[in-house]
């Protein structure tokens, strides 16, 4: 039996992490002693994973199913651009119906336009931009937030992404975000306090601006240029840990150094106390304006 489980082991080595059932039909008896003894798992059906399955052998699993599928959502976004996000489940097009459903998949009949597909190997993904759509679903603007961080797309390439695909569920809701996000916020409290400018009818900032102090290129969340004001918006996720606040504190005085009006606001804050955040920059600029 030892020499079943080794071979076992060395043909999903040899391939990839999935086995497909016609491709083996010589061994179908020690395959079937596999799934008995939990060496393999029937992922799909005639398609065996270890167990449990990595999220490659998943994806690797449904293409191999269905060949013509095209990996979409969280599970293509994790694999292009996007590698701590969560993938519940492993979502792809595909051209036909497939009942039934099966666990960890999503199988939905979709055409994906040929522009909007990335390979990676044999696999077909959905581009960066098309991720980022279907992730609006589930994350909302937080996607397109994540993305234009990271520069895995522009907003450019959403609007074409979103124009290529007319007429699919939702795209009220994409329409909606994309428009929201106009001024590029990098995270949902940015979003937040752009809503929040915008109106209060507060003009001529840019977003994620380069501002050079004595030679050392800084990118600020939000920056009035005529006016020499910059506004930082500071989370825990990339400005908790002691570095950060110690090359935060760094950047602060080195702007004010140089005549710039830094107004650093928890983000948090913005979304407690709106009504004070839009104080506090209208007073800003109201005092820089007199001279």
């Amino acid at each position: 039996m030892k020499n079943i489980e080794q071979k076992i082991n060395d043909l999903l080595v040899a391939e990839q992490g999935v086995l497909v059932r016609r491709d083996h039909r010589a061994i179908g008896a020690q395959l079937d002693y596999a799934l008995r003894r939990g060496l393999l798992r029937s992922t799909l059906p005639g398609v065996y994973t270890a167990a449990p399955p990595s999220l490659e052998a998943q994806i690797r699993a449904a293409v191999l199913f269905r060949p013509s599928a095209v990996i979409t959502g969280a599970a293509a976004a994790k694999v292009l651009w996007w590698p701590e996000v969560a993938v519940p489940r492993v979502e792809a097009a595909v051209q036909h119906p497939i009942r039934p459903s099966y666990p960890g998949f999503s199988f939905t009949q979709r055409t994906v336009p040929a522009d909007l597909i990335v390979y990676r190997q044999d696999i077909r993904l959905a581009c960066p931009a098309l991720s980022v759509l279907d992730l609006i679903d589930v994350l909302g603007g937080a996607a397109v937030d994540e993305a234009l961080r990271r520069r895995a797309t522009t907003l450019r390439e959403l609007w074409a992404a979103y124009a290529m695909c007319p007429q699919r569920p939702g795209n009220g809701l994409r329409k909606a975000i994309l428009h929201d996000s106009r001024d590029e916020p990098w995270s949902p409290r940015e979003r937040t306090a752009h809503q929040l400018l915008r109106a209060a009818g507060l003009t001529g900032w840019r977003t994620n601006h380069p501002v050079l102090v004595n030679g050392v290129r800084f990118i600020v969340d939000l920056v009035f240029v005529r006016e020499r004001i910059v506004i930082e918006i500071d989370g825990w996720t990339y400005h908790g840990s002691r570095h950060a606040f110690v090359e935060d504190r760094w950047r602060y005085a080195r702007l004010a150094a140089a005549d710039w009006t830094v107004l650093p606001f928890a983000g948090s804050s913005i979304e407690d106390d709106p009504e004070e955040f839009v104080a506090v920059v209208r007073q800003s600029l109201a005092r820089r304006r007199k001279f």
